[in-house]
């Protein structure tokens, strides 16, 4: 229960140290899944509301606002995630001076991409076809849709810079404080637009008011984050070109790595729609719906020892490192096993319930994506210590691999087997590419690691006999 606890271990020794990062993975593992659930109840309580108030035309327009913004969503290049990885190890090596060039060095160049963005925002919007983009014939409609882009662009904009604040408590291994504001942020968001509907507020105001819980719980994270940190706040004097640098390599790895997996693997509909038609394409999206349950569940209880393999890389802690992946992977084996297995039992009827007699899902088919859920979980465990070890290179480049063949793939496969065809080309790949370069790299990871431990060791030694 150790785990679990609210007071911090001793960190003065590497027992007190091990323990702490488990327990700042666990609060971050357990907040992340509460506040994923407050978030799931205010949707279903907004959902509708807002539904009924916009009707489908104009709820329909703030959706394709919403995917027009999230198409952006790499739009820092990577740089919090690398952010991440930098924090972490400043915060291995006990250095602050350090931590803070990296956050200054960051927030400079996610203020610069903001700073373009902005611009170029501002110069598109007057030329902008907004009933041609937006796909609609009224011209009002048309108007009140460009104010709310506007209004959610802004925020996207404001976003960016403003993105450091969760990444370096994530680098801090306190990931858990940013999931608690962000689930008092969902409430506030609720109570807003609450009364926006209640005031009779246009889409923009609407769109103003959902964004409402996250401008105050970024707020507020950033002023618990530099009150109980303030050598983090970033200053002018702290930027160093030597930290922007090695942030941005970082970063643009994570960015190839992030755009190689969601060609690859985010294409299935694409595929399924240019062979078998649009009508097929509900008979695997839906069950995939299901299934992706489980990659939601493995990557909040996984996701936190990111940083802290970051952290204890940086302190040459490599027995800690080992031992919880090896843990963290058989743990995911057996959390995803178990619940595909019971969805390939249980979904024929759960589909049934939810959707009757109008969509058939093959038994052939829910097998298949409950092993595509245990590979990828697996897959998932593994990328986590890869990117909290900096090893993004060749990760990114069996990535692009991966990808491109799983594409050509499941073309193949699609117009041999079906809808099955996308996974299974998922399946194959990862199980013939990617898991065999996982393991080369793991291998030598431990293996670097260890014989740097060793040298470092006897350097010690050396120079302590000298001394004597």
């Amino acid at each position: 229960m150790s785990v679990f606890r609210l007071r911090s271990h001793d960190t003065s020794t590497e027992g007190g140290r091990s323990k702490e990062r488990l327990r700042r993975a666990g609060l971050t593992t357990v907040s992340a899944g509460a506040a994923r659930v407050i978030g799931l109840l205010v949707s279903l309580v907004t959902l509708p509301l807002t539904f009924k108030y916009l009707g489908p035309e104009r709820y329909g327009l703030w959706m394709v606002l919403i995917s027009i913004i999230s198409a952006m969503g790499f739009a820092d290049l990577g740089i919090g995630n690398g952010l991440v990885n930098a924090i972490s190890e400043a915060y291995g090596k006990d250095d602050r001076n350090l931590a803070r060039e990296y956050v200054t060095s960051a927030f400079v160049m996610m203020l610069g991409i903001a700073l373009f963005l902005s611009a170029a925002g501002a110069a598109a919007f007057p030329f902008m076809p907004w009933m041609r983009l937006f796909n609609v014939e009224s011209a009002a409609l048309a108007v009140e849709g460009s104010h709310a882009i506007l209004v959610l662009y802004a925020w996207f904009v404001i976003s960016i810079p403003i993105g450091i604040i969760t990444r370096a408590q994530s680098g801090l291994q306190q990931g858990y404080i940013p999931q608690v504001v962000g689930a008092l942020g969902s409430v506030l968001t609720l109570i807003a637009l609450l009364l926006a509907i209640r005031l009779h507020g246009s889409l923009a105001w609407l769109v103003f008011a959902s964004t409402m819980g996250s401008v105050t719980a970024t707020a507020f994270n950033g002023w618990l984050l530099f009150y109980e940190h303030p050598w983090l706040l970033p200053a002018r004097h702290a930027y160093r070109r030597s930290a922007a640098s090695k942030i941005l390599k970082l970063g643009l790895m994570f960015f190839v790595l992030q755009c190689a997996v969601t060609i690859g693997y985010t294409s299935d509909n694409i595929v399924i729609t240019q062979i078998l038609g649009a009508a097929a394409v509900a008979a695997y999206a839906v069950p995939q719906k299901l299934f992706s349950f489980v990659g939601l569940v493995v990557g909040v209880a996984i996701t936190p020892l990111w940083p802290a393999y970051g952290e204890a890389l940086a302190r040459g802690d490599v027995s800690w490192v080992r031992r919880v992946f090896f843990s963290s992977l058989w743990l995911t084996f057996v959390i995803s096993g178990s619940f595909c297995t019971l969805l390939v039992l249980t979904g024929p009827w759960i589909l049934r319930v939810f959707f009757g007699r109008s969509l058939h899902a093959p038994l052939s088919l829910l097998i298949v994506l409950g092993l595509w859920g245990v590979v990828a979980a697996v897959s998932a465990s593994t990328s986590i210590l890869l990117n909290g070890a900096g090893v993004l290179r060749v990760q990114a480049i069996a990535a692009v691999i991966a990808s491109l063949t799983n594409l050509a793939l499941s073309i193949i496969l699609t117009r041999r087997f079906g809808v099955i065809g996308v996974c299974l080309g998922s399946i194959i790949t990862q199980l013939a590419i990617t898991f065999p370069i996982y393991a080369f790299i793991i291998r030598d990871l431990f293996g670097e690691i260890a014989k740097a431990k060793f040298e470092n060791i006897e350097e010690r030694r050396a120079a302590s006999t000298e001394t004597i």
